[in-house]
């Protein structure tokens, strides 16, 4: 037993001083390599011409689009790849290079996403970088990186709606005479199989490569398009259903004595204020764009239905109690009284019962006839786009 325990004990530190001395070895050929090398030339200046990097992005986590910053979030791994020959060494196998002073000393392309607004590198438990280099001078660069970039929402069909957002990459201080970028080629977007969006549907992405013109030079840069779509189950459930009902609810008045003040100003001052605090919270979602949204016709003819009911009311109580003149015209209009007592006051009552009766079909059909429009026209751009 104690020379199994003993056999073993040797066996691991001759594991660790084998380590040791590749790790030692790897380091004297690094500082070798690292003696003539100057960071601030690029791996291809001698050739007079610019370094290839290829890149691709696995995208870890794509977060919901903020509709009222017009902005997005992805949790992205960036790989770049190129080669740099002054590197080439004798070793058989590849270096990863942990030390962050020894990666300082290495040139590296400047690269950085065009539209972030805010950005990060994953520092748990350690910064999530990755440099490797092989004997060949083949170089891998790996970083993870929380990006918030910067989305130009078209919300004329909100949330019927279709976006397309695009994350821009680009060299900062380097032009295309330095560094030229392009995609690897096969997965230059490689994504999960389980990647999900919180109400939106990824419907695919397009990769391209351009060439972007400033004042300071032309820039290599590469863009990547995200298609995605808009999933209205949850305005379906929000928004749309209470608002039906709150119109719903209105119309109830329409069944109550046109002298029933108290109940049906209660019902059109109780279904206008809870569809404005409807609307309110709507509105707080959304930028303060100048055009006119989907949701905002469906808001707006509710509250024309609404305020509708309201005024309907107030005509009704006004035909009810006003006074009808005692002229021989009224006479011969049975309409004119409330009933057969000349003790009573002559109103136009049964006018006002009248128009509550009209209204009962004239406010649900107006309303019929404009889902019947409403939908099927945001429901087709919706469908082809």
């Amino acid at each position: 037993m104690l020379s199994s325990l003993l056999t073993q004990l040797l066996l691991a530190l001759l594991f660790i001083a084998g380590c040791a001395r590749g790790i030692t070895q790897q380091r004297k050929i690094l500082e070798k390599l690292l003696e003539s090398y100057d960071v601030n030339e690029w791996p291809d200046a001698d050739y007079d011409r610019p370094t290839n990097i290829s890149i691709q992005m696995f995208i870890n986590s794509f977060g919901s689009l903020n509709a009222a910053n017009m902005d997005y979030s992805i949790d992205v791994f960036l790989r770049q790849h190129w080669v740099d020959t002054r590197l080439q060494n004798s070793l058989n196998r590849s270096m990863t290079i942990r030390d962050p002073e020894m990666q300082k000393r290495i040139w590296r392309p400047d690269t950085y996403f065009h539209n972030v607004k805010d950005a990060e590198i994953h520092t748990v438990t350690m910064p999530n970088i990755q440099f490797r280099v092989n004997n060949t001078g083949h170089i891998l660069y790996s970083v993870r990186v929380n990006a918030e970039l910067s989305c130009h929402l078209m919300l004329e069909h909100y949330p019927f709606d279709d976006q397309t957002c695009h994350a821009h990459l680009s060299s900062y201080a380097n032009t295309d005479e330095i560094i030229n970028f392009q995609w690897v080629e096969g997965i230059p977007i490689d994504l999960p199989d389980d990647l999900e969006i919180a109400q939106f549907d990824l419907l695919g992405y397009s990769a391209f490569e351009e060439v972007m013109p400033l004042q300071t030079g032309n820039f290599s840069s590469l863009k990547v398009d995200f298609q995605l779509r808009r999933q209205n189950g949850y305005h379906i459930l929000q928004t749309y259903v209470p608002t039906v009902l709150i119109v719903s609810i209105s119309w109830v008045s329409f069944w109550l004595d046109p002298n029933s003040v108290p109940g049906r100003v209660s019902i059109g001052v109780t279904t206008l204020l809870t569809l404005t605090t409807l609307a309110g919270g709507i509105r707080q979602q959304l930028p303060p764009v100048s055009y006119i949204k989907a949701i905002d016709v469906w808001v707006g003819m509710c509250m024309i239905m609404v305020f509708g009911a309201l005024l309907e009311f107030t005509l009704v109580n006004w035909l009810a109690n006003k006074k009808v003149l005692d002229t021989p015209s009224c006479q011969v209009m049975p309409m004119c009284k409330t009933g057969e007592d000349d003790e009573n006051p002559k109103t136009y009552v049964n006018q006002a019962r009248f128009l509550d009766r009209i209204s009962r079909a004239l406010f649900p059909g107006s309303f019929l006839l404009f889902n019947f429009i409403y939908w099927p026209y945001y429901l087709s751009n919706y469908t082809h786009e």
